[in-house]
């Protein structure tokens, strides 16, 4: 499909916006291709493992910036060093992360990186051991998957908020629309099915993101926004139940 970039110009010249052309890149979705993953969007790869793997080193390369700030030790107060790790390296870990449809393996392993990270900070070096309860108590922080579960809510009930025609929500109902056959192998694990494994874990309750129905259902409930803190609330201490239990 041709798009004529003058045209979107004069669009988005409607809401005192301009376009960079030097910026805009053109890209083909398809299953059998895996270049679209790695196109910017915003800031971001489209491709969540991309993503993922490209903030790790940016953050990475940020730790390391304030590498003479970790090993000051009394100089500089641990509150303090925790303060910049989550204005300086924490905020690039998880920049759009509510995007991101992670599996339950990569959520380990940004789990076990941040931990990393956060020793880092603290100083805290082999043969020192220490449990990681202990570590997320000592810097007031929980799991990073626990963060990005709460992002992840948050921009779907603001999306939900938003007009139906807006293309966030067009992709989301087009989604649970079947058209033609099914593609063979494995199932992607896409957003909408990592927003279904998040309500999976509450007790006792029939929510559930399966189909357009579900989707409008918890549409209606957005609109309250009372309910729907309720409602991540109970999927993060649903959440949280399940990672103590392993």
């Amino acid at each position: 499909m041709d798009i004529d970039i003058e045209e979107v110009g004069k669009v988005l010249e409607k809401y005192n916006l301009q376009v960079n052309v030097d910026k805009i890149e053109f890209t083909n979705l398809s299953r059998g291709e895996t270049n679209w993953q790695t196109t910017n969007k915003v800031g971001t790869l489209i491709g969540d493992q991309e993503d993922i793997e490209r903030r790790k080193q940016l953050s990475s390369a940020a730790l390391v910036k304030l590498k003479n700030v970790w090993l000051k030790g009394d100089k500089i107060t641990k509150n303090t060093k925790l303060k910049l790790y989550k204005a300086l390296v924490k905020s690039v870990l998880t920049y759009n992360c509510g995007t991101w449809a992670p599996t339950q393996s990569q959520e380990e392993r940004l789990n076990a990186f941040h931990r990393k990270q956060l020793k880092k900070v603290l100083n805290i070096k082999y043969p020192v051991k220490i449990t990681n309860s202990s570590l997320y108590n000592k810097c007031n922080e929980r799991p990073l998957s626990i963060f990005i579960l709460e992002s992840r809510w948050r921009l779907f009930g603001h999306i939900l908020r938003r007009d139906s025609q807006i293309p966030a929500n067009q992709a989301m109902s087009g989604y649970f629309v079947t058209e033609g056959s099914k593609f063979k192998g494995r199932p992607l694990t896409t957003l909408p099915v990592v927003l279904n494994r998040d309500l999976s874990r509450i007790i006792n309750s029939n929510l559930q993101l399966k189909s357009s129905h579900d989707l409008e259902h918890l549409r209606s409930i957005a609109q309250q926004r009372d309910e729907w803190t309720k409602l991540t609330a109970r999927i993060r201490e649903a959440a949280e139940a399940s990672q103590s239990e392993h």
